[in-house]
Parts: C-alpha cells; structure tokens; sequence
C-alpha cells in the first residue's frame, strides 16, 4: 500500500465530527466542538500531558513521519489518507504543536468537502491562526490549564512550570495563558530594530544609526486596560526592558510604560531570549492603574 492510500482502518476525524456536528455555525464554536470531540473519542480526561498517539489509534491514522522539510513545520499531504509530514529536526515541544496544527488541518479539510452542508468562509491567515488557537487548547485542555494558571498566578514562572507539565513551548504556553485570563496582561517581544525614520534618515545621511530595542510583536489579554500598543514601538533607556537586554539577566519590578500616546503603570517581568541571531526580550506586562 503507498504512502498516501487510505489504510482500511482510517477514519478522517473531521469528516468524523462533521458527520455529528449540530453546534454552533462560527469557526470558533467549530474549532472548539472539533478539540473536545477529539479528547472525548480518544478517551483522554486527565492525561498530562496529552497522548496525540491515542488520537491516531483511535482514528486508525499513521502516526505523522519526521521528514526534512525547509520553510516549513509540518504538512498535511493526504487529509483522506491522514498523512502528515512534521519538521524533523525541530525541539519536540515545537513538533507536538505542530502534529496538534494539522489534527487542526484535518477539520478544515473535512469542511471544504462538506462546505454545502456548513457554509464557512475564511482566510488562509484566518484558518492558520484558528488552527494554532485548537492546538493549544488540544495539547492544554482549558478544564485543567485555566485551574493551573489560577493556583500558580499569572507569570513567566508559571508559564514555564506549564510548559514542561503539558511539554509545550514556553511561547505557546504563554500564550494560551494570556488568552484565557481575565486580568490586564499584555506579552510583548522586543527585537533590536530599526524604525522605517531612522532607516529613510540613513539613506539620505549614508550613515547607519543605532538599532534601538522595539516592539516586534504583542498580545493582549480580554481584560488589558493599557491602550493600544503599537508595533515597532522603542522602549525607553532606563526601563526594565531596556536592562535586561543590556544584562541579558531577567528583571521584575514596577516600571513606567511609554506606550502608544500615553505612559502607563506597569509590573513587569522581562527575561532575555535569543532567537537566532537576535538578542530578544520577552516581557509580560500588568497594567496597574494608579501603582
């Protein structure tokens, strides 16, 4: 039997939940029924952390093949046959979040041959961001995630204990916790960058000016109440932000946040990280009014 014919055993699991599906008619109700329905065919309760191998067995799918691929963390080639391909030489936390991705694949590939019966339309970079939302909730199930995070407080910290309880990225992690809380939190990545002024300044100049330590990118919880916070915003030289790249140790305290047009009360945590060749800073943000 090749690579891609269906094995007599497989069952699609979208088409699977499709066939069953009366909910809600959104994506998100759709992502969310799809997790649940992949835990509850599975049998998975309180396993920590989450088995996808009983996933697979349950739906008679191979498990994904380790493959070499370049630009890319994983595939899904064959949704009729439930072939995937994952990364691999990626870290494993890296490749469970991608085997949870494309079990996510699998309900949007059902869906575009059920689409008559549940007319959705998105996106590609809709469908890739809902595809991330469902494997983090599949790997970190809300119904032991959410009291985990209660206990432990909102952190880095806790986000790292998490992570090695569910073995999921450190980002991952965060993530999914800044999502569920309901509490004033912002994550924010700062990359040492140029500004698109300072770069039109050094064209004309022929010099090139210092990069400056900048937003790359933020996430905000439901219950943030500091403003809008732009991206490629600088952080001011005395922050905290500021000397944990200049350290590249972490700190925590109380700082004073230029954000956007105004400057907001924070307590933050900052810790360096290196990706690739950039000297990032991870920092999680509680905004504080009047601290």
């Amino acid at each position: 039997m090749s690579q891609t014919e269906r094995s007599p055993l497989y069952y699609h699991p979208g088409q699977a939940f499709l066939s069953q599906y009366a909910g809600e008619a959104t994506i998100a109700a759709m992502v969310m029924a799809y997790v649940t329905f992949l835990h509850a065919e599975a049998d998975l309760q309180n396993e920590c952390p989450i088995p996808l191998a009983a996933i697979y067995r349950q739906f008679g799918m191979p498990e994904p093949l380790r493959a070499p691929l370049v630009d890319q963390q994983g595939i899904l080639v064959d949704g009729n046959a439930g072939l995937i391909l994952i990364k691999e030489d990626d870290p494993i936390v890296r490749q469970r979040f991608t085997e949870g991705h494309e079990l996510m694949e699998l309900l949007f590939d059902a869906h575009e041959q059920a689409s008559a019966v549940y007319p959705l339309h998105w996106q590609a970079a809709e469908k890739e961001r809902w595809c991330d939302r469902g494997a983090a909730e599949l790997l970190m199930p809300g119904a032991s995630f959410v009291p985990a995070v209660q206990a432990l407080g909102v952190s880095l910290q806790t986000g790292q204990i998490l992570a090695q309880r569910y073995v999921t990225s450190l980002m991952a992690t965060l993530l999914h916790m800044i999502h569920y809380t309901s509490e004033p939190y912002a994550l924010v990545m700062w990359h040492p960058a140029y500004s698109n002024q300072e770069l039109a300044r050094a064209g004309k100049m022929r010099s090139q000016p210092p990069k400056k330590l900048r937003i790359w990118w933020r996430v905000c919880s439901p219950g943030w109440a500091g403003g809008f916070i732009p991206r490629n915003k600088s952080v001011t030289p005395n922050s905290l932000i500021a000397r944990t790249h200049m350290t590249r140790q972490s700190h925590n305290g109380p700082d004073q946040m230029h954000l956007g047009v105004r400057s907001i009360r924070c307590y933050t945590e900052a810790m360096p990280l290196q990706i690739a060749d950039k000297s990032c800073v991870l920092s999680l943000l509680q905004y504080r009014e009047g601290f």
